[in-house]
């Protein structure tokens, strides 16, 4: 499996709040989406001189932020595959993938309750 990008994520009801910190460590945005779905109207990565990284999501409707681990890949469904072989859950729900056209994403949960947000750039040859 060919993973792209592999680093820390925080989802959010404050995620400017949480930028804030960040760059007060020295991160600025650097790549900013919105309007993505109803529960998840935005989101930002962030990194330093030093070329560390993070995301940022503003998501909806959460009691508490959540950390997790963004992986972005190649190729969405062996990810998916593989990472329900070791016993993760669609979050959402079986079949239950975020399309905005230009990427799918879906957070997964393992059974101990650990997640990882899946992430599919959809490339111009690959349309």
């Amino acid at each position: 499996m060919k993973i792209t990008n592999f680093g820390p994520l925080i989802m959010s009801n404050n995620a400017e709040d949480v930028a804030k910190v960040f760059e007060a460590l020295g991160f600025e945005k650097k790549h900013e989406k919105k309007d993505v779905t109803d529960t998840h109207d935005s989101g930002f990565k962030m990194k330093d001189a030093d070329g560390h990284g993070i995301a940022i999501a503003q998501v909806h409707r959460m009691p508490q932020d959540m950390t997790t681990v963004q992986m972005n890949v190649r190729d969405f469904d062996e990810a998916m595959e593989l990472l329900a072989k070791h016993g993760f859950k669609n979050m959402k729900g079986e079949g239950n993938i975020i399309d905005t056209g230009s990427s799918k994403t879906a957070m997964m949960i393992s059974p101990s309750g650990f997640a990882i947000n899946v992430v599919y750039h959809i490339r111009k040859e690959d349309k």
